[in-house]
């Protein structure tokens, strides 16, 4: 049917094409030129599809910078994310995290056990406030973990308290994480996927 109205007029062709230029999402368009393999998990807009990606739109471009170099170089082990940056340099890391970063956040209603939440939020004001803060927006030295998911926060936090995050920054988060249970980490990640 699109080819029988796109042959009968050339406005119309023009109308339907417009059509179909702003039901792409916003941010499709404007992604850098080397950008699909982001796309296949973290979405133009940085809105990954599963509970397992993290959501990087509007986080603070040297974290997400800081985060594809250490796959990179191995200091983060994620098989797909090593085989996506392997290979890219420096200025097309830049690029990937300006980009991610410009994007706006966009809070999403995750599940949360509201009781192991508010367990979290006694230990988060205990242990984590001071560099992500309360509300967990994060800050200069700490991304954001407001609205994460809880999967992908229990393996963030897993991953930096056992060693499968070895960076200078991350040795330093293990140490702070070291003697977390698998209880806390788990109150906590339902604390921080709770805020928004």
């Amino acid at each position: 049917m699109m080819l029988t109205i796109m042959s009968q007029s050339p406005r119309i062709h023009l109308i339907v094409l417009t059509v179909f230029v702003i039901a792409l999402p916003a941010h499709a368009v404007d992604a850098p030129e080397a950008a699909p393999p982001c796309l296949t998990c973290h979405a133009a807009d940085g809105l990954a599809a599963d509970a397992v990606t993290p959501l990087v739109a509007g986080l603070r471009k040297k974290h997400v910078l800081a985060a594809m170099q250490d796959y990179r170089a191995g200091e983060r082990l994620h098989e797909e994310m090593q085989q996506a940056v392997q290979g890219l340099d420096d200025a097309t890391l830049d690029v990937f995290a300006a980009w991610y970063s410009e994007q706006p956040w966009i809070a999403t209603e995750r599940p949360v056990d509201s009781d192991l939440a508010k367990a979290g939020s006694r230990k988060a004001r205990a242990s984590c406030s001071s560099c992500h803060r309360r509300s967990g927006e994060g800050g200069i030295g700490a991304p954001r973990l407001a609205g994460q998911s809880v999967d992908y926060l229990v393996a963030a936090s897993t991953a930096y308290r056992d060693g499968g995050r070895t960076s200078p920054a991350a040795r330093g988060k293990g140490f702070v994480m070291g003697d977390l249970t698998d209880d806390e980490i788990l109150a906590l990640s339902h604390y921080y996927a709770s805020l928004r």
